[in-house]
């Protein structure tokens, strides 16, 4: 259980991370793209030394991951690192954890997967939730309809990914996956910076900025997997996806330490909901991908 708790930890420190790489005057398609080149270059490293095998996709599979980083993963980092810009990292982060809610919708409407009384349990205190963590509140976190809209779309695009991933490519290594989903994302998100003439050089980055980066890799990025692959081979999907579900708890603490955001009590209420239907939908929903 501890490389679980270990790895949500380490997720959680990316919005707080990105956040103040943005204060240094870092740009979100910047940091997503060295994030990706470089967490790709260390995840293939690392497999070449412990798993060589197992590096090499089939070409149809390779075609299968630009489509789900496209369309799911990367279009999902992309949402959240803007989300961030828009909005405070407690409220982005609470709301991109209502996609295991979305999920459980999609599989339903397009898959025919019976709406339980569990599942539809995790879906009404999802968006319960999300009413009183968008709602008027007297905290001191910051909102806005763009910010919300587009961390709803990093949800959106989780669920996106988690489906696709589970079902059009079952049984693949995980850390096969991750590698070829970090190649095409950051060629995406370079592709975008290029198009809106985004400089990738970041020549005005300073020695922190670089160094938030390099934590932004290490932590949230290539720890973060490598701690949650090693939870799951101990407790199974299911206990290891339950346990990671408190990622968004150590964002709001941290936020709250490190950024001095404060939740409302109702914001509070509505994150402990969103948390319990996280928890549900985690139970009643097939083996979660590695977000």
């Amino acid at each position: 259980m501890a490389y679980a708790v270990l790895s949500a930890a380490c997720f959680g420190t990316l919005a707080i991370l990105a956040s103040l790489a943005y204060e240094r005057g870092a740009s979100p398609l910047q940091l997503l793209t060295w994030r990706f080149a470089l967490a790709a270059l260390l995840l293939a490293s690392y497999m070449a030394i412990t798993r060589p095998g197992k590096l090499l996709a089939p070409v149809a599979d390779v075609g299968r991951y630009a489509v789900i980083s496209l369309a799911g993963y990367g279009a999902a980092s992309i949402c959240f690192f803007f989300a961030l810009t828009h909005a405070d990292v407690a409220i982005v982060a609470i709301i991109l954890y209502t996609y295991p809610a979305i999920v459980v919708i999609a599989e339903r409407l397009f898959f025919g997967v019976p709406l339980t009384n569990g599942r539809a349990w995790a879906v009404g205190l999802t968006f319960a939730g999300c009413v009183f963590v968008v709602g008027p509140a007297t905290g001191r976190v910051e909102t806005s309809a763009t910010g919300v809209l587009l961390a709803f779309g990093a949800a959106a695009g989780y669920a996106l990914f988690t489906l696709v991933s589970h079902r059009w490519l079952p049984g693949r290594p995980r850390t096969t996956l991750m590698v070829y989903l970090f190649v095409f994302t950051a060629i995406l998100c370079g592709t975008a910076a290029w198009i809106t003439s985004t400089p990738l050089a970041a020549k005005e980055w300073d020695t922190v900025t670089w160094t938030l980066l390099g934590a932004i890799v290490l932590f949230p990025t290539f720890g973060a997997i490598l701690l949650y692959l090693k939870a799951l081979r101990g407790l199974g999907a299911s206990r290891a996806a339950i346990v990671s579900t408190f990622e968004p708890v150590f964002t709001v603490a941290l936020a709250a330490l490190v950024l001095g955001e404060r939740l409302a009590p109702t914001q509070i209420l509505g994150a402990l909901l969103i948390l319990g239907g996280i928890v549900v939908a985690e139970k009643f929903s097939p083996e979660p991908a590695i977000v």
